[in-house]
Formats: structure tokens, C-alpha cells, sequence
């Protein structure tokens, strides 16, 4: 029998239980001399008699093993574990929704709890930090998030919920380099259909030829009508030998983007040994310096052609190095925006973890992509040892800017120590802002009942702000619908040892760089150059190595 539990009363640690030793009974007070925390503790207590108590390992890879009480642990139920307690994850997940008249319920309860908790110590108990009483720790943006201007090609300007609009009539932002006579220089396509033959794949790259011509470029496809790859077995070395032998005909025909139509069962593949397609075509093309677009089979088949032009046409433009818009008006918080971040894996065989130091994701001050690169080597835990951050961080770029760095998370060890000591060296100001996606409370908005005699909660305005000090703070980044839940703010903490400037200019900068991701249209949690870094990360950990580049490949 094996099961995933978290041993969830004092720690968040995962285990898997092994075997069945006993009972309460027989272990009590063996789990009780070795018992470290008071919630285990308690739990231990209180266990009945006949309870069991189980053997556990932690870890996937941990050879040590403990007796462990029943009382101790809880399910971890995932989409992994699910199908081990007979249970349909999605359902679930349906079922745990949290609506706001519910929720609000359970905040008062829990307020109550609390009230007799403190009441004893002399600790006062506020029902909630509102607008209301409390206007001046609150923050909203001047206008609607969704109605900041942003500029396209030919100084058009619109709003950004006209994206579409503005790209139709105005065109690319800016135009690569290499594409600045569209007659004479198309956009070169190939496709690489890992699916069965079918007519939706033909009907859709036409649609991507026609939209592609409609925001002012010229297409051409290269391998029309040859598009499809035979592949028998996913798991068996000649399939990846088919596709290796495929790839290198299609390298040679240089294209500058490739479409690739992969079956969904590779979504989950990257832990077998052989790894996914995906990661495999994605490297190839990368070293090569190709662009390329991935499309599910799930999505082909549920998703409408249209609106998947909608959402990937941005992001083919952009990886091919155009800059398809930016803001209409320059961030005054900053010249320079950096996004660093660090990914963790887990190690499949040993135990431990592996680090990738995904180095910066760099826009100006109107969210003009500049540069992003990884770091090539694999580093010791999470801190960024000083000579990656140097190399990352290149003088000749950031002399005598003023320079906001965001780590996702905690800066780690040293890293602002030697931040502030390049920044001395390069006569730089540097700005340090930790955003961490965990842990943070929720916010609502608070409306008048519809009877009139009290109020009720709603979800918060996307871009609502909750100012914890002149340092810190909460956002809310994202507008979800309640069939979703509810939107997860991020907090934000300037660093006191960095260059100081107002927290509402970060709150403000963070939002609007929200806006920049060209890859999609719906903006996402972090800001671009944060979701940028942890893409990069992550691509890193699956032996997909970005160099310096200044087009934005991983979207």
C-alpha cells in the first residue's frame, strides 16, 4: 500500500506511507517522547486507542523510513494521487469552490474564534481593514488596469482592450531588424504535424497565412501539403529517431517560425525518461535560432480556430523578434526593469534538488523588451552566486540608470549585498522589490447588501492595493471569474537596503508590466519580466538553454 499524505500539523512535508505497524495503543508513548510539535503533540493525545500508526518514508528518494501516527498526517489528494482514494480530481476541484457568500461566512466564524482566542491577552480584535475606515492603506490605479494606453506601430493608440484593433490598424510597435521590408522579406513557416492527417491543420495555417497578412506582414509556407510525421510508438527510440531525421529536413529549408501540432498526452511527459516531444523540438529549433509555436490536440479539437489565432498571432510576432506594442506612457518609477528568478526540481533518482539560475528578463521604462538570458551552469541552492548576477547584469547597459530588480521571492544569502556593490561600481541605482506569489491574504471588494442592512463581499478590483507600510505591500494582479475562484495577490517588499522610492510607483509599475506579455490576451499573475525569468528557469531544468537573446522565444 502507498499512499501521498502531508504531514500537515506542523510541517508541510510530504511522505509516503509504506506499511501498517500497530495501534495508538502500542506507539503512544514512543510518538510522544519523539514528538516536536505542540499541534502533533496534541494530536497524538487525543488519538483513539486503536488509531494506526504507519510506517513512512519523506521524500521520493529518502531510504530512511518512521512510525508515524494516523493523527499526524492528512490526504494529499493531486492529480497524481487522486486515482489512488477513487477520485475524480476535476470533480473535486469543483466541488472545494469557495463561493463569497460562503466565504464570508466562514470569515466571520473564524473572526469570532479568534476574538475569544486574543480576548484573554488583551489583544483587541478588529473585524476587517476596510476602505471605509482605513482609505488611506488602500490603492487602486488611476483608470482601469484594462484601459491603460498602449502604443502600436504608426503611433496608433488605443486602450488595452483593444489589442486586436490596435494591431490591425497600426501594426507592429517595432519591427525586427531582419523584417523591415515585409515584400522582400516574408515570414517563413513550416509545419510539424505530429498527429493524424487531418483537413482542421490545412484549414487553420491558412487562417494563420490570412491573419499574419492582416497585421501588415507577408507569409510564406514552406512545406505545404507535407507536413505530417508517422509516429507508431511515442516511448520507442525509433519514433524519436523518425523525429530527429524529420526535424534536421525541416532545419534545412530554414524556416523562421514552425508550427508544431503535438498529441495532449506529451503535456505530461517531461518526467519519463525519454522526456516529451515538446522539450526535444523545442531545444533543436532554439540552438538553431527558430521560433516556434506549439498547439495541443486538445486545443485544435476544442477550441475554436479563431480564437487561437487570437491568442498565439501576438506571440509568433514576438518571437520572431517584433515588439507588437508597449505603454503609450513611460513608467517615471525607473529606466530599467529586470526580472531574476530561480527554479527548483526536484532530483528523479537522488535525493535533493537541482537549481537553474534563469538569468534577466530586461524592458525600458515603456516595457520595451531589450535582452533576456539564462545562466548555463547549475547552481547550489537559491542564491545567485555575485559573478552570475555581474554577467547578468551588464554594465555597459545600466551605467548610471536607475534600475528595479524583481526577485521572484526572497532575495537569498548575499545576492543584495552584491547587487548594491555592482550597482556602486557601475554608478547605478538600484531599486530591490521581492514579490512573493505565496502566503498572502486575500482581498475583497465590500458592496452594500441588496436588502440594505449590512455588506457583502465580492472579488476585488483587479489593480486594488492594500499598503501593509511605506515598504510593502498587496496586489491583486489578476481578474478571475467566481466559477473560477479567487484571485491570488502578490506582496511586494522594497528592500530598505536599495534605492527608495514610493511604494505606490511599484504598485503601479507591477501592474501595468502585467500588461506586457505578448505571448497571450489575458495578461498574467506576475509582471512580464517576472513571468518571463521563471519561463526561462524552467526551461533550463529541461536542457533548454537561452542565450542572450533579444527576441522573446519562450512565449
Amino acid at each position: 500500500m502507498k499512499l501521498f499524505f502531508y504531514k500537515a500539523l506542523d510541517t508541510d512535508s510530504t511522505a509516503t506511507i509504506e506499511a501498517i505497524v500497530g495501534t495508538i495503543a502500542e506507539y503512544r508513548e514512543a510518538l510522544l517522547a519523539k514528538a516536536s510539535g505542540a499541534i502533533s503533540r496534541r494530536a497524538l493525545e487525543d488519538a483513539p486507542a486503536d488509531q494506526p500508526v504507519v510506517v513512512v518514508r519523506f521524500g521520493p528518494n529518502s531510504k530512511r523510513r518512521y512510525p508515524y501516527a494516523m493523527a499526524a498526517l492528512r490526504p494529499c489528494i493531486t492529480a497524481d494521487t487522486a486515482h489512488q482514494l477513487d477520485i475524480d480530481f476535476a470533480a473535486l476541484l469543483e466541488a472545494t469552490k469557495i463561493g463569497y457568500s460562503e466565504r464570508q461566512n466562514l470569515l466571520q466564524e473564524y473572526s469570532a474564534i479568534a476574538r475569544q482566542v486574543l480576548l484573554p491577552y488583551g489583544i483587541e480584535f478588529h473585524k476587517a481593514i476596510n476602505g471605509k475606515d482605513h482609505s488611506r492603506l488602500f490603492w487602486l490605479p488611476d483608470c482601469p488596469i484594462e484601459q491603460t494606453p498602449i502604443l502600436f506601430g504608426n503611433n496608433v493608440k488605443v486602450t488595452y482592450s483593444s489589442i486586436l484593433k490596435g494591431l490591425a490598424n497600426g501594426g507592429v510597435y517595432q519591427r525586427h531588424r531582419d523584417y523591415q521590408n515585409p515584400s522582400e522579406r516574408p515570414i517563413r513557416i513550416a509545419v510539424l504535424n505530429l498527429l493524424k492527417p487531418d483537413i482542421r491543420i490545412a484549414r487553420f495555417m491558412d487562417q494563420v497565412e490570412q491573419q499574419i497578412e492582416r497585421y501588415q506582414f507577408k507569409s510564406l509556407y514552406l512545406n505545404r501539403g507535407s507536413e505530417s510525421v508517422p509516429i507508431e510508438s511515442w516511448q520507442s527510440p525509433e519514433s524519436r529517431a523518425v523525429l530527429e531525421e524529420q526535424l534536421d529536413d525541416l532545419v534545412t529549408i530554414k524556416p523562421d517560425m514552425m508550427f508544431v501540432f503535438l498529441p495532449k498526452g506529451d503535456r505530461t511527459r517531461d518526467d519519463d525518461e525519454s522526456g516529451s516531444f515538446y522539450h526535444r523540438i523545442y531545444a533543436k529549433l532554439l540552438r538553431r535560432q527558430i521560433a516556434s509555436q506549439f498547439i495541443y490536440e486538445d486545443t485544435l479539437q476544442t477550441v475554436e480556430a479563431r480564437y487561437i489565432l487570437n491568442q498565439v498571432l501576438l506571440g509568433v510576432l514576438a518571437k520572431l523578434g517584433h515588439i507588437p506594442f508597449v505603454l503609450a506612457d513611460p513608467l517615471p518609477v525607473a529606466d530599467i526593469f529586470i526580472g531574476l528568478d530561480v527554479a527548483r526540481a526536484k532530483k528523479k533518482r537522488l535525493a535533493g534538488s537541482m537549481n537553474a539560475c534563469a538569468g534577466v528578463c530586461m524592458y525600458n521604462n515603456r516595457g520595451e523588451f531589450i535582452r533576456a538570458k539564462s545562466e548555463d551552469a547549475v547552481i547550489e541552492g537559491e542564491e545567485i552566486p555575485q559573478r552570475f548576477l555581474e554577467s547578468l547584469l551588464p554594465a555597459s547597459g545600466l551605467r548610471g540608470k536607475t534600475v528595479l530588480i524583481y526577485r521572484d521571492g526572497r532575495f537569498c544569502g548575499d545576492e543584495v549585498t552584491h547587487l548594491l556593490s555592482w550597482a556602486r561600481a557601475i554608478q547605478a541605482r538600484f531599486i530591490l522589490v521581492e514579490c512573493r506569489k505565496t502566503g498572502t491574504p486575500r482581498l475583497y471588494n465590500l458592496v452594500r447588501s441588496a436588502s440594505g442592512t449590512g455588506c457583502d463581499i465580492e472579488a476585488p478590483t483587479r489593480g486594488l492595493g492594500l499598503k501593509l507600510s511605506s515598504q510593502e505591500a498587496i496586489l491583486v494582479t489578476t481578474q478571475v471569474s467566481a466559477r473560477i475562484g479567487v484571485p491570488r495577490p502578490i506582496r511586494l517588499t522594497i528592500r530598505p537596503e536599495g534605492h527608495q522610492v514610493p511604494i505606490e510607483q511599484i504598485l503601479d509599475a507591477t501592474l501595468k508590466m502585467t500588461l506586457l506579455h505578448h505571448g497571450a490576451l489575458k495578461p498574467p499573475r506576475l509582471p512580464m519580466l517576472l513571468h518571463g525569468a521563471d519561463r526561462l528557469a524552467d526551461l533550463r531544468l529541461n536542457g533548454v538553454y537561452v542565450p542572450e537573446c533579444d527576441r522573446q522565444f519562450w512565449l
